[in-house]
């Protein structure tokens, strides 16, 4: 059996069969290009996220942390899985080490809490609130809450960096996939069936912080419970994260033989799909085994059916793009591959427009009532819609600039 692991070669494609065209592979002994049809997956989604956080008023509805599931909720969980599948290339390739994915993830982690801090300092000037450290005040910042996307992302990538020393090969994924899949949805199930429905008083967070506040004698600080609340939700989006990988070494797989390497990689890519749509149903189902609701899907806490239900729609879809753009996965692409370029150079940028964008948005909403997300919104739909259309042609100007001046312009 062929083994996917660092070492792994990858064999070229056959011919330009399929009306792929020509491929235009790098040349020998030169360092392995990106993925193209990563990076544009990646750049379309920076481009829908940014037009998301840009358009003070939004045309649909929002995700309710517990609630209704909009279309922003597919959002993180694709971002973890890309992260995944870059995470699944660069240990292929042996770029990556404990050191760089740790790096990532404090770079994530320093920058959400940093944004954390500037909304509490803005929300403490406008309540009033002194810096008087003797006081116990620190203009706000004594009440930061420790939450956010950006953290989220940390927790996640870090839960991946540690699967990774465990798992280098499409089996070692799988396994690592469903391991983590049910460790999570056990500890889901369990809590609602000790409390009831999931909810923001009934939640892993609630039932730990409570059980230790309640031992101590104290009640349940609500920041306490947020923090913690953040850190179950990195650790669920470490399940779309391992899909991921373990999608990427399934193409590794197919690609390390020569011959037939189309119907491997469509093969593997729906092998995956319905892998990770068989544990999102187990996810969901079990707890009515014994009586309790099903696992419904939540943005809290980034509950399996949820991630693994967006997982399974990424499988499929890179299973028809990846064949279709991507010769090799050494960063040949076919003729088609010009046309998705654009997309990969915002791909390229995706951490500087998505956390800038979202800085500017969190902390214009942190400035006191009127503010200008707020006053911009009553203006209408029409003129959010132009805003979020302007800020995307802004970073998608940006990207293709820094492309062909050769300018890196990311972490």
């Amino acid at each position: 059996m062929t083994s996917t692991s660092a070492t792994t070669r990858v064999m070229p494609a056959a011919g330009g069969r399929g009306g792929r065209g020509p491929a235009r592979r790098p040349a020998r002994g030169k360092r392995i290009g990106r993925v193209v049809s990563l990076d544009a997956a990646r750049g379309l989604l920076v481009l829908a996220t940014v037009a998301w956080l840009a358009a003070p008023r939004r045309p649909v509805p929002a995700s309710e942390p517990w609630g209704a599931i909009g279309i922003d909720a597919l959002a993180m969980p694709t971002f973890a899985l890309i992260a995944g599948c870059a995470f699944a290339m660069a240990q292929h390739r042996d770029w990556t080490s404990g050191g760089r994915v740790a790096l990532r993830s404090l770079l994530l982690l320093g920058l959400g809490l940093l944004l954390s801090a500037l909304a509490a300092l803005i929300a403490g000037a406008a309540a009033g609130v002194p810096f008087d450290p003797g006081a116990g005040t620190f203009g706000g910042l004594e009440r930061m809450p420790v939450t956010g996307p950006l953290v989220q992302l940390a927790i996640a990538i870090a839960a991946l960096g540690f699967l990774g020393r465990l798992a280098r090969s499409w089996s070692g994924w799988v396994a690592a996939l469903a391991i983590v899949a049910l460790i999570g949805s056990g500890a889901l199930w369990l809590a609602s069936g000790m409390c009831g429905a999931l909810s923001d008083v009934c939640s892993p967070a609630t039932l730990v912080v409570g059980g230790v506040a309640a031992a101590a004698g104290a009640s349940a600080d609500p920041l306490v419970v947020q923090a913690v609340t953040t850190v179950v939700a990195g650790l669920g989006l470490a399940v779309p994260a391992a899909a991921g990988a373990a999608l990427v070494h399934g193409f590794l797989r197919a690609r390390s033989v020569t011959g037939r390497q189309r119907p491997r990689v469509i093969g593997f890519g729906l092998l995956a799909a319905t892998l990770f749509a068989v544990l999102g149903v187990i996810a969901y189902f079990t707890p009515t085994m014994w009586g309790q609701q099903a696992l419904e899907p939540a943005v809290a806490v980034w509950t399996p059916p949820l991630t693994l239900g967006v997982a399974t729609l990424a499988a499929v879809l890179a299973t028809v793009a990846h064949p279709v753009i991507d010769t090799d996965l050494r960063g040949g692409t076919s003729t088609l591959g010009a046309l998705a370029e654009p997309f990969a150079a915002v791909g390229r940028i995706s951490l500087l427009a998505v956390a800038t964008t979202l800085a500017l948005r969190t902390l214009l909403e942190a400035l006191p009532d009127p503010d200008p997300v707020g006053a911009f919104a009553r203006l209408g739909d029409i003129p959010s819609v132009v805003l979020a259309l302007v800020v995307v042609a802004a970073w998608f100007a940006l990207a293709r600039w820094a492309d062909r001046s050769g300018r890196r312009l990311r972490p």
